[in-house]
């Protein structure tokens, strides 16, 4: 690929991809924040520190706090001479033990790493044991109560497809002169699996999705599976488009950004491995 220039006079730089992993206690989600550690403005800061040039990065996923990714997709612009071997060594060097890049590419100059991204894979962990596992308290959530798995995946049935998601979605903030943003989004997978020893994984693919979607979801399914609501109010809530439908929240450690797809809208089975590249795969 011929490197571009950012202007007439300035360096020649290219677009590279990165596949980034992070522990999400450490950050305050992804997105700059002011006076915060957030996952983008660490990477900003190093990166342009390495390359003394001025460097943004653009993440396919904008996860909350306390949130994990281990397929989060960057495109960011690094000056054309840039060793890529060079970068990754640094910056998991700088960025230990909590943040690391995975694999890193060059790419095509308009490659964007949200625009372009078809879908997203998240993976919510449960541990549904009367004791607790001081291994994955970082990575689940507790849920002592017994939880009814059949009637989990029944309610899970109601999400697939397009629907709107205002009832799981916390109301953004919007300037007067803004329209209200969509919260219509297509999910083409939500499933529950027994992955033994208590261990209960959800796992949820959409095209896109709205702030605290997927903790609202797990939190009334947690509910349903409780015994606490019926499996028909997954449906019900998506109807109503009111948020006080799902009031609860589940914690943020239980989450993870599992892959994101750019080539097949459907994307390949999560059960099937993937060595080609294209999405970023593994445990959390």
């Amino acid at each position: 690929m011929t490197p571009v220039k950012k202007s007439e006079h300035g360096p020649a730089i290219r677009r590279a991809r990165f596949v980034v992993a992070y522990h999400g206690a450490a950050f305050h989600g992804f997105a700059l924040s002011n006076n915060v550690e957030t996952v983008a403005g660490r990477l900003n800061e190093v990166l342009s520190t390495i390359t003394r040039a001025s460097i943004e990065v653009t993440g396919a996923g904008r996860t909350d706090a306390g949130v994990h990714a281990r397929g989060q997709i960057i495109s960011v612009d690094l000056p054309a001479k840039t060793d890529l071997y060079a970068i990754v060594r640094s910056v998991n060097g700088m960025c230990a033990p909590h943040l690391a890049i995975r694999d890193a590419e060059w790419t095509t100059d308009d490659f964007h790493a949200r625009h372009d991204a078809l879908w997203r894979h998240y993976k919510y962990t449960v541990l549904n044991a009367v004791t607790p596992d001081p291994f994955l308290v970082e990575y689940a959530w507790h849920v002592r109560e017994p939880l009814s798995l059949p009637v989990m995946r029944l309610g899970s049935e109601a999400l697939i497809g397009a629907h709107d998601f205002t009832s799981f979605c916390r109301a953004p903030v919007i300037a007067d002169d803004q329209p209200v943003p969509s919260m219509k989004r297509r999910v083409m997978t939500a499933r529950w699996q027994d992955t033994g020893n208590g261990i209960l994984e959800f796992e949820i693919r959409a095209n896109a999705f709205c702030h605290t979607m997927v903790r609202s979801i797990v939190g009334l399914l947690v509910e349903i599976g409780q015994g606490k609501r019926p499996a028909s109010d997954v449906r019900s809530a998506i109807v109503a488009k009111n948020r006080a439908a799902t009031a609860f929240v589940a914690p943020p450690e239980g989450l993870c950004l599992w892959e994101v797809g750019y080539g097949d809208p459907a994307g390949p089975d999560p059960s099937t491995p993937r060595t080609d590249g294209l999405v970023a795969r593994s445990g959390c």
